[in-house]
């Protein structure tokens, strides 16, 4: 073999890995990092940055719910709302805890709550229908900010993580639509099953795979039986 046809064949085997590692990349189901910082890690803080949003409002709705202004037409229903609001809170914990730990094992440093400030929106003030226009509004921009999320994360995994979280996000704006819709409503027997609100934080299990963390998913969640 002369010169040139070992230049030939070694261009050709670089061609050939090229083309492999192009292949890969646009898999939209692998998992291959590009070059540089994983693009992964400013997603995901956003989301984890949300997240902490949506725990500070509900402390902050919280004190409302606890004692709701003289005369507000929602008072009666404010106990049992702000029981919802803590198990619902305690769910955003589980999705925060995730997505940092999703953000640390592709070499990312999670954004931390401390860094991320609650101010109420323009225009709000502190009544029990106002906590839930203010909890809604957070559930529909944090659904929306998962779904587009999935759009654009390129790991198979974060992928996973972010419609799991959708799903709960959006059952939670779901519920708070239809209260403030009144076509639901907050009565007392809900004290006993309020663990059945938005039963769990993520669509499938997502401990101790892909991510680690805590938080079932709804294969946990029998069907109903039939009677």
């Amino acid at each position: 073999m002369d010169n040139n046809d070992k230049l030939s064949r070694r261009l050709l085997l670089q061609g050939a890995t090229a083309l492999g590692a192009s292949a890969t990349l646009a898999g939209c189901g692998e998992d291959e990092a590009p070059a540089g910082p994983n693009p992964d890690i400013v997603i995901l803080n956003r989301l984890l940055s949300a997240e902490y949003t949506a725990i500070a409002a509900y402390t902050a709705g919280a004190m409302v719910l606890t004692s709701p202004p003289m005369g507000d037409p929602l008072a009666q229903q404010s106990l049992i709302l702000r029981q919802i609001a803590t198990r619902w809170q305690a769910q955003h914990r589980e999705h925060a805890t995730v997505l940092a730990s999703a953000i640390t094992a592709i070499g990312g440093t999670p954004v931390t709550e401390a860094s991320v400030m609650f101010t109420p929106p323009s225009g709000w003030t502190g009544t029990v229908a106002n906590v839930l226009r203010l909890a809604a509004n957070l559930e529909r921009g944090a659904a929306l900010a998962y779904n587009d999320a999935v759009k654009t994360l390129s790991s198979a995994a974060n992928r996973f993580l972010s419609a799991n979280i959708q799903g709960d996000e959006t059952q939670h704006f779901i519920v708070l639509h239809a209260l403030l819709q009144q076509v639901a409503g907050a009565g007392a027997e809900i004290i006993s099953g309020i663990n059945d609100v938005v039963p769990v934080p993520f669509v499938s299990t997502v401990t101790p795979a892909p991510m680690g963390g805590t938080g079932s998913g709804l294969q946990t969640v029998a069907d109903f039986t039939y009677t």
